[in-house]
């Protein structure tokens, strides 16, 4: 496979000459080649339990938001991934996946102040031309590096996880593309047989496109262009969410106990009822930890972090619980 000639510009829908950055492209659906460096380019991951930290992060934006995890590398200094989002919520994913890991570095090297070097960078992928052809430049980071001599020899890319499939995390998805090919082993020989020269020219370039595609592809961008925006914390355009109270009143006309009690805590609650309300709101709301952990009376945001991955934990082993919880979002959702 050869990938086509790349067109640097986007004219019109990406740039603007009052904003000083690009702006984000953010549609249900989307994939997207993520790139992050430290500041400085310092090291982000020092020690053995750092890279898996980050790995468990991934695993945790699969669980709350559907997230696709497509490919990863986690290198010494940056990391590269490889995503898909069925719903239009990259900026939440990454400043969960950045800002909790900087958290981490910083509690235990005994740092403060931000970790990376800024904002995170996002390439829109075409997939149905170009996404084996990222997978593969990002599966090539390490042997281009000269830390490894052969890409299955890292041990934080995802390269090997396509060449033992059945050993993949569940958060990984390799099927996407190796369905396309007649195996791992036939993935592998496309992944050594090396990058075309335009997409090495594409990356080495000092300001890429933010869309990796065909002109038909930018073409189709366009109607997308009211969902740009600039990435900021409390600045999200996405679609119609349902409040708080909302989820509330939902969950507790099921488990037939009052919203206070579920708020508050009261011991008429149901302890899975309060435990299923924080759950939901940071998955349905778009909340933070910390924000769904102020609004039900909790010191910090560990105890909501605690009860979504209770509730996350009967969900996988129970269908019917599993049917619970989808015939509550049904009910919660704007239709």
């Amino acid at each position: 496979m050869r990938v086509k000639s790349i067109v640097v510009s986007f004219v019109g829908v990406c740039y603007s000459r009052e904003m000083a950055r690009p702006l984000r492209i953010t549609y249900p659906g989307a994939v997207y080649h993520v790139m992050n460096r430290g500041a400085s380019r310092k090291r982000v991951f020092a020690h053995h339990a750092d890279y898996e930290v980050f790995l468990q992060l991934l695993a945790d934006c699969h669980a709350r938001w559907g997230v696709e995890v497509l490919a990863y590398c986690l290198m010494g200094n940056h990391y590269h991934l490889c995503l898909r989002t069925p719903e239009e919520n990259l900026p939440r994913v990454m400043r969960h996946v950045n800002g909790v890991y900087t958290q981490h570095v910083n509690r235990t090297q005994g740092r403060d102040g931000p970790l990376f070097r800024g904002r995170y960078k996002a390439l829109v992928v075409e997939t149905n031309t170009y996404l084996s052809a990222v997978i593969r430049y990002i599966h090539l980071q390490p042997a281009k590096a000269k830390l490894v001599s052969k890409p299955e020899a890292y041990p934080w890319s995802s390269h090997a996880s396509y060449l033992r499939r059945k050993s993949a995390p569940a958060w990984l998805n390799v099927e996407k593309v190796l369905n396309g090919f007649e195996g791992g082993r036939d993935f592998h020989q496309y992944v050594l047989a090396g990058n075309d020269e335009e997409l090495e020219a594409y990356y080495a370039a000092g300001r890429q496109s933010p869309v990796l595609g065909s002109d038909a592809f930018r073409t189709r961008l366009k109607k997308h262009t009211g969902k740009l925006s600039r990435e900021h914390p409390r600045i999200e355009r996405v679609g119609a969410r349902p409040s708080a109270d909302r989820v509330v009143r939902a969950v507790a006309k099921t488990y037939s106990v009052t919203g206070s009690a579920l708020r508050n805590g009261r011991r008429e609650t149901s302890g899975e009822g309060r435990k299923v309300a924080m759950y939901l709101v940071p998955r349905l709301c778009d909340w933070t930890l910390q924000a769904t952990a102020d609004y039900f009376g909790l010191s910090s945001y560990g105890g909501a972090s605690w009860a979504g991955s209770q509730i996350r934990k009967k969900r996988d082993s129970e269908p019917s619980f599993r049917r619970k919880l989808e015939r509550l979002e049904r009910l919660i959702l704007p239709q």
